[in-house]
């Protein structure tokens, strides 16, 4: 059952993009688990770890965190106010790449922005879990092999209690309140060509901080968002593709060549 936005079932209705931007929101809370020792230690490494996982913005979206752990590293209590908190499986998942990588060119040398929105269909939320993976590879055509060494792979729960700044996979509340896994992919020094983001959910139960088994509630990619493949929103610059039966989906774009400057 989905909880009560402001704005009720006609907002409700609207694309999850646009009800950011009706819906004024208030932040989730985040609360932390108390009893035993293990987690209070948790709570310290997680608060040690918001500099660099903090969310500059506030949620306007109801969240599925998956795990019961938030964006921030801390312990989530499940809410019945919109936006809502709830720490369940995701059974029934859209993945949905952002346009700005679908509907651009990309030179050698520029740094893309890569985004992926999660959301489950039945709860009408965001999807969080810290089995969220990212890889980028080069690949032989479009649709082809991959080639050479991978060039970025990492995971949400690799970052997640570092202290300090890392290159690791992350997740984040954008300007709108929506959330969102994102990578700057650095792509000077590269050749142009086909490459391949590949974004995975590994089934395997995450550990926290310490090495100990978080509750994993499962995810569930279920389908593609339509916009993705959909022509009639502009010219295709990227191919699109999904192994749901796997939790897997990838994306293959084209590096064009670089005609000035560094790169």
């Amino acid at each position: 059952m989905f909880c009560q936005p402001f704005g009720g079932d006609s907002l409700r209705a609207l694309p999850f993009s646009d009800r950011a931007a009706r819906i004024g929101g208030e932040m989730r809370n985040n609360k932390l688990t108390v009893g035993a020792v293990v987690l209070s230690m948790l709570a310290i490494v997680g608060i040690q770890a918001t500099a660099g996982n903090a969310t500059a913005y506030t949620l306007t979206e109801s969240v599925v965190y998956t795990e019961g752990i938030g964006v921030d590293g801390l312990y989530v209590t499940p809410t019945t106010t919109f936006p809502c908190s709830y720490v369940a499986p995701a059974a029934n998942v859209e993945v949905d790449w952002s346009d700005d990588i679908i509907f651009h060119q990309f030179p050698v040398g520029q740094k893309v922005r890569t985004e992926v929105v999660l959301h489950d269909l039945d709860l009408g939320a965001a999807v969080y879990t810290l089995s969220a993976h990212f890889k980028i590879q080069a690949i032989s055509a479009l649709g082809g092999d991959p080639v050479g060494t991978v060039i970025y792979e990492s995971s949400i729960i690799e970052g997640l209690w570092l202290d300090g700044p890392s290159d690791a996979y992350t997740a984040e509340v954008n300007s709108l309140g929506n959330l969102l896994y994102g990578y700057n992919w650095e792509t000077r020094g590269l050749q142009s060509g086909w490459y391949r983001m590949t974004f995975w959910i590994d089934e395997t139960p995450a550990t926290d901080g310490f090495g100990n088994p978080v509750v994993y509630h499962g995810v569930d990619l279920t389908s593609g968002a339509a916009g993705d493949t959909d022509p009639t929103a502009g010219t295709i610059y990227a191919s699109v593709g999904y192994d749901l039966g796997s939790d897997v989906c990838w994306l293959d774009m084209f590096l064009y060549p670089k005609t000035s400057g560094r790169k």
